[in-house]
């Protein structure tokens, strides 16, 4: 019930999204003759917007998110274990055209071919169903099994969990597959702005994870300044949202114990 909920909040929050909705509004107050109260949305909507697309906030927010994990981009020796997040691939694409399809966290699975390769007595779990409503058949784990088999990987090593909608299901599912020890060493490699969920879903269930951080989206120093590009700020924005809400809703689903 919570996956399905989450999907539609996420569609009516998603930033797009909810500046055409309260337009839609806008309009219906004006048509029905509420011009004061429409007028007065028109100037906060377009403040907003105009603030967000100019002032790299979305990246400030990433960033905020990211630095703990700067740091986090060493594998240590002798891993018991390995947990590779799914989000990084394209399944639709996959399954249409039958190739390799990445997307722009491609570093999830990339970066994880050299861990996987160095670790030869370590347990690979790739976690990665299908977040799509209603198309459980466009899972991460099929096209991330093919994208390894490409690379010359040894998939027979890996363990593919193929039933988890999102991240908290990635960590329990994947828990209740290998079950894990407290004394075992799990490193877990997913994007550094994902990070921060993940670990503390971990957390939570008694799954103390090593963070290997990668696909980082701003350096380590950013500065605050306006800018006039507009969609990269946009985007920035819809992505740290994203995020952020996310980590709101597990709080407040008790899914982690503390939001940051």
């Amino acid at each position: 019930m919570s996956f399905y909920l989450s999907k539609i909040l996420w569609l009516i929050l998603n930033p797009y999204n909810f500046f055409i909705f309260v337009n839609f509004i806008i309009i219906f107050l004006y048509i029905f003759r509420f011009k004061i109260i429409s007028i007065t949305l028109f100037i906060i909507n377009f403040v907003f917007l105009l603030t967000i697309s100019i002032f790299p906030i979305g990246n400030f927010l990433i960033h905020k998110l990211e630095k703990e994990y700067h740091f986090a981009t060493l594998a240590p020796d002798n891993l018991d274990g390995i947990l590779v997040l799914g989000g990084a691939t394209s399944p639709s694409l996959f399954k249409e055209f039958n190739q390799v399809a990445v997307n722009g966290s491609a570093e999830r699975l990339i970066e994880s071919v050299k861990i996987i390769r160095e670790s030869e007595n370590s347990k690979i779990v790739f976690s990665g169903g299908s977040g799509v409503l209603n198309r459980p058949d466009l899972g991460h784990a099929n096209s991330a099994k093919f994208f390894y088999e490409t690379v010359g990987m040894d998939t027979k090593r890996i363990i593919f969990e193929n039933t988890s909608r999102n991240t908290y299901e990635n960590i329990l599912f994947s828990k209740d597959i290998v079950n894990p020890t407290k004394s075992e060493n799990w490193l877990l490699i997913t994007s550094a702005f994902h990070m921060k969920r993940a670990i503390l879903v971990g957390k939570r269930h008694e799954w103390n994870f090593i963070p290997y951080a990668v696909d980082f989206k701003t350096s380590k120093k950013i500065k605050f300044k306006p800018s006039f590009n507009l969609i990269y700020n946009l985007t920035s924005f819809q992505k740290a949202s994203h995020e952020w809400l996310g980590l709101l809703s597990y709080y407040f689903m008790n899914r982690i114990e503390r939001i940051f």
